[in-house]
């Protein structure tokens, strides 16, 4: 077994050692100087002179803000690091001021120890779960920051805990171009950093992710350490003490009006799509948390898929059009999660038209759920290039592979519909598809429902170099392409979720906008939430309307691009 990584910290007294340690804050931006009171920044100062076992002679010429708390007695440490060790000063307070020039000096008594720690790297101060410390992480390439708060922190790194669809989109070895500590008391600073692993709690309801911090200066590296004992202090004050108890961290100091306006937010702010969208919720964070296990080279799990699939199906039985309308609702989630959501709902809505036996329903149901999930396990930019090479394409094919050969576990799922559902959803009836450019009779019924499906909804949302189409386009498109896609799926498909689909953004003759939230027995809209009028475009509006009402919104004229009026249901 290989020795511990790290050491504890240890306390050095020995006046030869606690002398050299000393000395290595002489050199040039050797020291920092952090008040044991206040935001915890740490300072920079010059070690002018050591007199050993007497005092230490600071130049805070630089940082002559902070005299004013010196000369007021406030105590502080010195921090600074040697030969891979960081080490910190007891407390000390100035005795003496002096002046050489323009030069000001302070002169404090020598200390009597040094706390060091070596192999400073894997050191970790831990937060309990009253300690809030935010986590803003920026990712290379990505317009969108992720948000997450500090479950440990370290010189070399931190572990962030994230939500799972935050943890989705991230994947080991990634390069993220800052990473930002917020602390209570609104304290904060940015990292450069990588992304090392990404995992999920047993419960599969949370992720964390290790990230190491690269390439810091000296001076954020002291501030970074001080951050590291201020956690470590903090959470030593609800240990029982026998001396005088410890004061509060400054960092974890937060205004309490700031908290009461978090608290009152998150009283008021509801979930798009009501109680059925919450429990949505929960399948989407299954596809999150799927999407890590696999990124980390795990299989498919068998039995989280199940239920997932269970919750779909109860879901459908209990409302399908609350279902179909809260599988547009999920707008926070990544593409790829909205995509393979709503694909399985309508996959699952319209086979369940066609009387199928419940067991294949399932399997067709969790098929759909995972058949674009192998796209996770891609680099990056063959999901963000405008347009991919040959050999770029050819690899993008190979997602459909990469998620078959993670189903070992899934022995309860039918063979039959793994191999129609998700092997072939990308093959098209002249050959043009992938990835085995099937044709004709070779692709049996599901292949063909699911192919229909498939694209209907990826046409709808934008892509790199392309704009969402709108439903009327989407379907000009399957109707004219008879020799990629069954005619009749698309009839069929088109019947069963109309011309304004359910989740939709429709526009109305008198230019209302309105969010369609349910059908009546032949695919109208009978129930519309109006959100807007295009001939107001700056009064917005708040009114669900039922049946007989939606007529004073004049004829429908067909369903929109929401992205164009920046618009998500509601």
């Amino acid at each position: 077994m290989s020795p511990p990584d790290s050491a504890p910290p240890q306390d050095v007294t020995h006046p030869g050692e606690l002398y050299g340690f000393l000395g290595a804050l002489t050199l040039p931006g050797g020291a920092s100087l952090c008040f044991e009171s206040g935001d915890g920044a740490p300072w920079p100062v010059v070690v002018m002179d050591i007199v050993q076992e007497e005092s230490l002679c600071l130049d805070v010429s630089a940082v002559r803000e902070i005299v004013p708390r010196l000369r007021r007695g406030e105590t502080f440490q010195l921090m600074g690091q040697v030969e891979g060790a960081m080490l910190t000063t007891q407390a000390l307070a100035v005795n003496e001021w002096r002046e050489q020039g323009e030069r000001l000096l302070a002169v404090c008594d020598y200390p009597q120890a040094v706390s060091v720690v070596h192999r400073r790297q894997s050191f970790r101060a831990s937060l309990r779960a009253d300690m809030e410390v935010g986590v803003t992480l920026r990712v290379a390439g990505e317009d969108t920051p992720y948000e997450g708060r500090l479950c440990n922190l370290s010189l070399g790194g931190c572990l962030v805990e994230l939500p799972l669809a935050a943890a989705a989109a991230l994947k080991p070895e990634q390069t993220i171009d800052s990473i930002r500590l917020t602390f209570p008391n609104q304290r904060h600073f940015e990292l450069p950093a990588n992304v090392r692993h990404v995992h999920t709690d047993e419960a599969w309801t949370q992720a964390q992710a290790g990230c190491e911090f690269i390439g810091l200066s000296s001076g954020m590296e002291r501030l970074v350490w001080y951050c590291v004992k201020e956690v470590e202090r903090e959470s030593a004050r609800t240990v029982m003490h026998t001396g005088r108890p410890l004061e509060p961290s400054a960092l974890f100091q937060s205004p309490s009006d700031a908290r009461r306006d978090t608290a009152r937010q998150r009283r008021t702010k509801s979930q798009p799509g009501g109680a059925m969208a919450a429990r949505l919720k929960k399948v989407a964070d299954y596809l999150n948390a799927q999407l890590v296990q696999l990124k980390s080279g795990d299989s498919v799990a068998s039995i989280q898929l199940s239920r997932s699939t269970d919750t779909l199906l109860a879901l459908w039985q209990q409302d399908r059009q609350a279902l179909l309308y809260a599988s547009a609702c999920l707008t926070q989630e990544s593409h790829l999660v909205q995509h393979s959501l709503m694909v399985a709902v309508r996959m699952l809505d319209l086979a369940q038209s066609r009387h199928m036996a419940p067991e294949r329903l399932k399997a067709v149901v969790a098929c759909a759920l995972l058949h674009d999930l192998g796209k996770g396990m891609l680099p990056d930019t063959l999901l963000r290039d405008e347009t991919l090479s040959p050999e770029e394409q050819a690899q993008l094919h190979t997602h459909v592979g990469l998620i078959r050969e993670r189903l070992d576990d899934c022995r309860w799922l039918d063979g039959d519909v793994v191999e129609q559902v998700l092997g072939m959803a990308n093959e098209r009836l002249d050959g043009s598809g992938y990835p085995a450019g099937k044709r004709g009779d070779a692709l049996p019924e599901l292949a063909r429902m699911m192919a229909v499906v498939d694209v209907a909804d990826v046409m709808t949302r934008p892509r790199p170099g392309r704009a969402a189409w709108t439903q009327r386009e989407v379907y000009r498109h399957l109707m004219t392409q008879a020799e990629g896609f069954d005619n009749t799926w698309v009839q069929r498909y088109i019947r069963r979720f109309g011309m304004a689909p359910i989740g939709s953004l429709a526009l109305y003759t008198n230019g209302a906008l309105a969010w369609v939230q349910r059908h009546d027995g032949h695919g109208t809209p009978n129930q519309v939430h109006v959100v807007l009028n295009t001939r107001n475009p700056k009064r917005r509006l708040d009114q669900r309307l039922d049946d007989d009402a939606i007529g004073q919104l004049g004829e429908l004229k067909e369903a929109v691009n929401a992205a164009r009026y920046r618009m998500t249901p509601v």
